[in-house]
């Protein structure tokens, strides 16, 4: 089993705004917003709009951390992602 070393994370950038962006297992991943972004219901869905670029599959359940300082997502790489 290949591990791809380190799970350091990567950065990635949707509308203008970078994403911090780790993958926490194979069906796990977590974003963070970009430092001063208002917590809410835009923000949870940039969140998980980054995590799916990332990641290439789909999001399936995810849940935001205190005041929405990390998005933990659950991904389905069975359905890879179309668009």
């Amino acid at each position: 089993m290949q591990t791809g070393g380190s799970t350091a994370g990567q950065t990635i950038e949707l509308d203008g705004q970078r994403y911090r962006i780790e993958q926490l297992t194979a069906g796990t991943w977590s974003a963070a917003p970009p430092a001063g972004q208002a917590a809410g219901p835009q923000q949870n869905a940039a969140l998980v709009r980054a995590i799916e670029k990332a990641s290439s599959c789909k999001v399936t359940d995810s849940s935001a951390g205190q005041r929405g300082a990390v998005l933990t997502a659950q991904v389905d790489c069975g359905s890879r992602l179309t668009n």
